[in-house]
C-alpha cells in the first residue's frame, strides 16, 4: 500500500519556516517583572498549616519577551529577609526563625530581571499556622463509646474456585461470628438455573434451614445464597451447609488454609487446605450521632479559629450556621486530617453553641462489602476531636462535657448509601438554648493512633446542580432519571409527602436489560456490597410540609436514577460533588473522536478527584498510575498529589511493598507483585517535581522510593516481573491478556527505576543513581533476552501476534536499533490487517500511539484512535459513553474508570506537540503538531499556549521560561517568554 512521509499527518503537517514576535504583546516597552499569584503550601493563602518551613511559590508577569528571573527576595513579616537570592528557580522554602502555631503571617517577595533590574514589590500573601506540633492539641477524643462486634467474613478478597455441590453430596465451612448475624451469605457459581438447600447449625441444632430455587448467574456465572433469621442469632461458632443441589452450582473458596478459626467439609469430612465463602450479616449499626456544646464569650469576639476532625465525617455548625465537612479518608492509625475554620463571623459575645452531626465514612463504615473495608483494623463508632481558640484563649475542647444522642440519619454506608428518617430530626439542636433533655454526655474514646495532621489541599465540594435529560417510567411505581452524563456526587430531591412514606432512591452507572438501574448480584463482580443495598439513599418523610434534602455522607457514581416509593410529585436534581481544583489544560483537538477522548478524560477524572484518587470509592494505585501524567496536565494537583503521595508513604510496608489500594488499603505480603499500579509511587514523585518543581517532594519521599525499588528488584525472577494484572481488559477477552503479566510488568519495572534514578540524580544521591542505572541496564538486556524473538516481542504465554507485546518496547524506548525497523513494521501490519484497529487493553493502549508516531506512522497512531467501530474510543462513544469504561466491551463492567487515560498524553505531546523537559515548565519542547490543534497549559510558572493553524502557529512562553522549538529539518530553536509567530508551509 501507499506509504507516507514520516512528517506526515493525515491532514498535513505544520512546517516551522520562521518564528517572530508578535509586535503587539511588546508595545508596553520593557519594565519590571511584578511577582502575581503567590502561594504558600501550594495554596493560595492557607487558613491552619502544619509545616514548620512552609514553601513559597509565585509567578510572573512582565511586558515584552524573553523575560527572565534573575534573583529574588523575600520578606515574611518580622521573622525572615532572605536578601537577594541569585536563582531563577520561582519556588523556595521558609529559612528564618521558628514560626508560633496558629498565627497568621503575611510575606510578599521582589524580582530581579535579566538586567538585574529590581522590580515592584509583590502584593501581600499569607499563610496561617495551626498546630506546628501535635501535643499541642488541647482537646480529647469523643463519641458514643459504643462497641459494636465485627461480623464473619472467612476468606479475603482473591480469585476464588468454586467446588461443585453434586446431588447426594454435601458442603460445609465451620466459622466463629464475634457479632449477632441477621443473615448468612455464602457466593456461588451457578450455570444456567441451579438450587440447594442451605442450613446453620450451632452443635447440633438447626438455626435456620432454606431451600435456594431458580438461582441464576449473572454474566460472571455467579449468585448469591442467602439464609435469613427472623430475629438475629446471638454470636459463636456455627456450622454453615450446602445440600440438595440442582442443576450446576458451586460454592465458591480458596485452596488454602485461609481462615484460621474453621474448616471446610465435604460429605461431613474436613477437607484440610481448603476454606469457603462465608460472609455474616449484622444486625444494623446505631444511628449517626449528634454531639453539642454550648459555650459563653465573656469579651467583644476579634478572632475565632475552629480546628476539628470528624472521623468518618462530621458537618459541623456553630450557633446554626454550617460551615464545612471534614476531611478525606487515610489510614487512621497512621494519619489523621484536621481542618481549619475561620469562625470570627459566626461566634458572639455571649452565648454559642457548637454542633457535629457525624457521619460514618471508612472510619467507622458498617456495610458488607467483598474489599472488607468495615473490617479495617481501625474500624469503631464515630469520634470527634475539636479545639476552638477565640481572641488567643481556648474556649472549647471536646470532652466528656459535650453532649450526644443518636440522630435522623439512621443507616450510612460507603457503598450501600444512607437512610434519613426526618421524624427524629431534632430543630434548633445545634444553637444555643436546645432543651437537650434525653442527651447523654459524650465518652471520651481511644485515639486511633495517627498523627494528627493538618489538611491544606483542596476541599471536596458541591457543584452546580444538573438537571435530568429525560423522566420515564420503566415499571409501575418506578420513575427512571437520565441526567444524559456520568457524574459523581448525590441527589437532591423536594415534595410534600405524607408522614411515614419512604422515597427511596436507587443510583447506577448503566441499565440492564430491562432498561433499569443495574445493580448486580449482592457480593458479586458489579455489586460489592453483600447485603445486597448498593448506591441506594432513603428519605422517611415527617410530613411536615414541603422539604428539600441531600444525602450528607455518601457519594455515587451514577448517570441514571430509580426512584420509588410515591406517585407524588418530587422534583430530582443531581449534584455533582469533586475536589476544588483548578482545571490547568484547555485542549482543543481537530477530530471530533480526538476531541471526545479529551473531554471523556477531563470528565471520568473529575468524577474520581476527592481529595485522593477515588474509583469505585478505593484509591486503587493501578487505574489512578494510567492517569498520572495527563490530571498533572488538566488540574492544579499540587496539593491533592501530595496528600495521596504521605498516603502511600505511611501505608508502605517495613520491607517497602506499596499496597494496591491506598489509602484504607492492606499489604498482600508480597502475594500480589503488581510494578504496573503500585509503581505509581517512585513516578508520582518524579512526575510532580517536574510538574510543579518542588525538590523538597523528592526528599520527603526518597526513602520511602528507595525502599519500594529494593522490595521490587527483590521479587524478580531472572529480571523479571510477571504482573498480576497486566495489560488490563484487552478487546473480546478476560481482564488478563493472552500474553500475561511478564512483558508489561518487566517494562514497569523499568519505568520505576527510571524515576528513582531522576530523583536520585537530583538529590545528588549520585552512588545510588549508578547503582541502580547498573540494574536497569541489567534488566533491559534482560527484557531483550526473554522476548524478542527473531523482530517480535512475544511471551510464552502467547499464542499469536500481540500489539501491546511490541508497542510498550517501542514505547519505552526498549529495542535494540539494529531490529527496531522490524519490530516496528510488525506493529504497522497488524494494525493494518485489523482494519486499523487497536488490540490493547489499557496499558498498551497508552504506548500504542507512541510507539507508531514515534516511528514514522503517525497517520496510524490518528487512524486508530479516530476509529468509531470496535474496539476504540469512538466505539464507546457511539454507545453513548460520556466517560472512560472499564474496557472496551458493551457489557463493560465499569462506566466510569480512568483506566484507559494514557493516551491523553499521546494527544498532548504529539497531536499538538508541548513536552515538559526541566523542572517547573522551566523548559519545553514545542514540536510542530496537527493543524486545527491547540492546547492552554496553566503551568506553575504560568501560562503555555501552542495552536496550529493553516498557515501559522501561535506559541505563547511564560516569563522565566524557554521553548525548545524543533525545526523539520531536527533543527532547535530557543524561544524566551512571550507570543511567537511561526510561519508555516504544510508538507505534501
Amino acid at each position: 500500500m501507499k506509504r507516507v512521509n514520516r512528517r506526515m499527518v493525515l491532514g498535513g503537517v505544520a512546517a516551522l519556516t520562521a518564528v517572530s514576535a508578535i509586535p503587539a504583546w511588546g508595545a508596553e516597552g520593557r519594565g519590571g517583572i511584578r511577582p502575581i499569584r503567590l502561594t504558600t503550601e501550594h495554596v493560595t493563602d492557607p487558613l491552619g498549616i502544619d509545616n514548620a518551613k512552609p514553601r513559597f511559590g509565585w509567578q510572573l508577569s512582565a511586558p515584552g519577551t524573553g523575560r527572565k528571573q534573575t534573583a529574588y527576595r523575600i520578606i515574611v513579616g518580622d521573622v525572615w529577609d532572605s536578601g537577594k537570592v541569585t536563582s531563577s528557580d520561582q519556588s523556595t522554602v521558609y529559612a528564618g526563625g521558628p514560626l508560633r502555631s496558629r498565627t497568621r503571617y503575611h510575606w510578599t517577595i521582589q524580582i530581579w530581571d535579566e538586567n538585574d533590574q529590581p522590580g515592584p514589590v509583590s502584593a501581600p500573601a499569607w499563610f496561617e499556622t495551626a498546630f506546628l506540633a501535635p501535643d499541642e492539641w488541647q482537646a480529647e477524643w469523643i463519641g458514643s463509646g459504643i462497641v459494636v462486634p465485627p461480623p464473619v467474613k472467612t476468606l479475603p478478597q482473591a480469585q476464588y474456585t468454586a467446588v461443585d455441590l453434586k446431588p447426594g453430596h454435601t458442603l460445609g465451612q465451620s466459622f466463629e461470628s464475634a457479632s449477632q448475624m441477621s443473615a448468612v451469605t455464602v457466593l456461588l457459581a451457578v450455570t444456567e438455573t441451579a438450587g440447594c438447600r442451605m442450613t446453620l447449625r450451632r452443635g447440633d441444632t438447626v438455626v435456620g434451614t432454606k431451600v435456594l430455587s431458580g438461582l441464576v448467574g449473572d454474566r460472571y456465572g455467579e449468585a448469591q445464597g442467602r439464609l435469613d433469621f427472623g430475629e438475629p442469632v446471638e454470636p459463636g461458632r456455627y456450622y454453615l451447609e450446602l445440600s440438595d443441589s440442582s442443576g450446576s452450582i458451586g460454592w465458591k473458596g480458596l485452596q488454602a488454609n485461609a481462615y484460621p478459626k474453621g474448616v471446610a467439609f465435604a460429605d461431613g469430612v474436613e477437607v484440610p487446605n481448603e476454606d469457603r465463602w462465608v460472609y455474616g450479616i449484622p444486625p444494623n449499626p446505631p444511628a449517626n450521632p449528634l454531639l453539642r456544646k454550648e459555650f459563653d464569650v465573656q469579651a467583644k469576639v476579634v478572632s475565632a479559629r475552629l480546628y476539628v476532625s470528624g472521623l468518618g465525617q462530621a458537618l459541623v455548625w456553630v450557633n446554626g450556621q454550617r460551615i464545612t465537612g471534614t476531611p478525606v479518608c487515610t489510614d487512621y492509625d497512621k494519619r489523621i486530617l484536621y481542618t481549619t475554620h475561620d469562625v470570627t463571623s459566626l461566634v458572639r459575645q455571649g452565648k454559642n453553641a457548637i454542633g457535629l452531626a457525624m457521619g460514618r465514612g471508612m472510619f467507622a463504615t458498617r456495610g458488607l462489602d467483598t474489599d472488607a473495608s468495615n473490617l479495617a483494623r481501625w474500624i469503631a463508632e464515630p469520634q470527634a476531636k475539636v479545639h476552638m481558640e477565640i481572641n488567643g484563649r481556648i474556649v472549647v475542647s471536646s470532652g466528656p462535657s459535650w453532649q450526644l444522642t443518636e440522630g435522623p440519619t439512621v443507616y450510612d454506608a460507603v457503598l450501600a448509601g444512607e437512610t434519613y428518617d426526618a421524624r427524629r430530626a431534632l430543630a434548633g439542636w445545634a444553637l444555643p438554648g436546645f432543651d437537650a433533655t434525653g442527651w447523654r454526655p459524650a465518652k471520651v474514646v481511644p485515639s486511633p493512633g495517627g498523627r494528627m495532621t493538618a489538611y491544606t489541599a483542596e476541599p471536596v465540594v458541591d457543584m452546580d446542580p444538573v438537571r435530568p435529560v429525560k423522566v420515564s417510567v420503566p415499571a409501575p411505581g418506578i420513575r427512571l432519571y437520565d441526567f444524559g452524563a456520568m457524574l459523581a456526587g448525590h441527589v437532591r430531591i423536594r415534595a410534600r409527602l405524607p408522614r411515614g412514606v419512604t422515597v427511596k432512591l436507587v443510583h447506577s452507572e448503566k441499565l440492564d436489560a430491562r432498561g433499569r438501574v443495574n445493580v448486580g448480584i449482592p457480593g458479586g463482580n458489579e455489586n460489592m456490597s453483600v447485603d445486597g443495598r448498593f448506591m441506594q439513599d432513603e428519605y422517611i418523610s415527617d410530613g411536615s410540609g414541603e422539604f428539600t434534602w441531600e444525602p450528607s455522607f455518601t457519594y455515587k457514581t451514577f448517570r441514571y436514577v430509580e426512584l420509588s416509593g410515591t406517585t407524588a410529585d418530587v422534583d430530582v436534581v443531581a449534584v455533582p460533588e469533586a475536589s476544588a481544583l483548578e482545571s490547568t489544560m484547555d485542549i482543543q483537538l481537530d477530530h471530533p473522536e480526538l476531541q471526545w477522548i479529551a473531554d471523556a478524560f477531563k470528565r471520568t477524572t473529575r468524577n474520581v478527584l476527592r481529595g485522593h484518587p477515588d474509583i469505585g470509592r478505593y484509591g486503587w494505585t493501578s487505574a489512578t498510575y494510567r492517569a498520572v501524567q495527563p490530571m498533572l496536565y488538566q488540574y492544579g494537583m499540587a496539593a491533592f498529589f501530595e496528600n495521596w503521595l504521605e498516603d502511600i508513604r505511611v501505608s508502605q510496608g517495613a520491607d517497602g511493598e506499596i499496597p494496591l489500594i491506598t489509602p484504607s488499603g492492606a499489604l498482600s505480603g508480597g502475594r500480589l507483585l503488581t510494578p504496573s499500579s503500585t509503581g505509581v509511587y517512585p513516578y508520582l514523585v518524579h512526575r510532580h517535581w517536574l510538574t510543579y518543581g518542588d525538590k523538597t517532594v523528592l526528599s520527603k519521599h526518597f526513602e520511602g522510593v528507595r525502599k519500594y525499588v529494593t522490595w521490587l528488584l527483590g521479587k524478580l525472577r531472572d529480571g523479571i516481573a510477571d504482573d498480576t494484572f497486566g495489560d488490563w481488559y484487552p478487546p473480546k477477552g478476560t481482564p488478563m491478556a493472552p500474553e500475561g503479566g511478564t512483558l508489561v510488568g518487566t517494562a514497569y519495572v523499568i519505568e520505576t527505576l527510571r524515576s528513582a534514578i531522576a530523583s536520585a540524580s537530583a538529590l545528588g544521591r549520585a552512588e545510588q543513581a549508578r547503582t541502580w542505572q547498573a540494574r536497569l541496564d541489567e534488566i533491559s538486556r534482560q527484557f531483550n533476552a526473554a522476548f524478542l524473538r527473531s523482530g517480535e516481542y512475544r511471551t510464552s504465554g502467547q499464542n499469536s501476534y500481540r500489539q501491546t507485546s511490541n508497542a510498550v518496547p517501542l514505547a519505552f524506548g526498549l529495542v535494540p536499533p539494529a531490529v527496531r525497523a522490524q519490530v516496528v513494521q510488525g506493529l504497522v501490519d497488524d494494525v493494518e490487517r485489523k482494519g486499523m484497529h487497536l488490540d490493547t487493553g489499557a496499558l498498551g493502549t497508552g504506548a500504542l500511539p507512541f510507539a507508531l508516531s514515534d516511528n514514522g506512522r503517525p497517520d496510524l497512531a490518528y487512524a486508530v484512535l479516530t476509529q468509531v467501530t470496535y474496539p476504540s474510543y469512538g466505539y464507546l462513544r457511539s454507545l453513548g459513553a460520556t466517560t472512560f469504561w472499564e474496557s472496551w466491551e458493551k457489557e463493560s463492567r465499569g462506566h466510569q474508570d480512568p483506566t484507559l487515560s494514557l493516551v491523553v498524553n499521546w494527544l498532548v505531546e504529539r497531536a499538538v506537540g508541548v513536552t515538559l523537559l526541566e523542572p517547573g515548565w522551566a523548559r519545553f519542547r514545542v514540536v510542530p503538531g496537527r493543524v486545527g490543534s491547540r492546547v492552554a497549559l496553566d503551568t506553575v510558572r504560568g501560562r503555555i499556549s501552542v495552536s496550529w493553524r493553516a498557515g501559522v502557529g501561535e506559541i505563547e512562553v511564560p516569563v522565566n521560561s524557554e521553548a525548545e522549538v524543533i525545526l523539520p529539518s531536527g533543527a532547535k530553536q530557543v524561544l524566551g517568554s512571550g507570543r511567537h509567530l511561526v510561519r508555516m508551509a504544510e508538507l505534501r
